[in-house]
């Protein structure tokens, strides 16, 4: 499974937890939705980096250590 896969997943699986657990603090539901926004960002970060990485691989924009 890929880094972009796992950190989707993840987000996904905490924020259904959240939704199905109802005796959640309001503390506990904050750090869980923010562990779910860092986890979709890392996902996300993954996919720009492979879509960047396919681009340089079509030879249209210099590697990462060049920039």
């Amino acid at each position: 499974m890929d880094d972009y896969t796992t950190h989707k997943q993840r987000a996904e699986a905490l924020l259904s937890g959240l939704t199905a657990s109802d005796a959640v603090s309001g503390a506990e539901r904050r750090n869980v939705i923010a562990q779910a926004q860092a986890h979709a960002a890392l996902a996300q970060a993954e996919a720009q980096w492979a879509t960047a990485d396919a681009i340089r691989a079509l030879g249209t924009l210099p590697s990462r250590s060049a920039v």
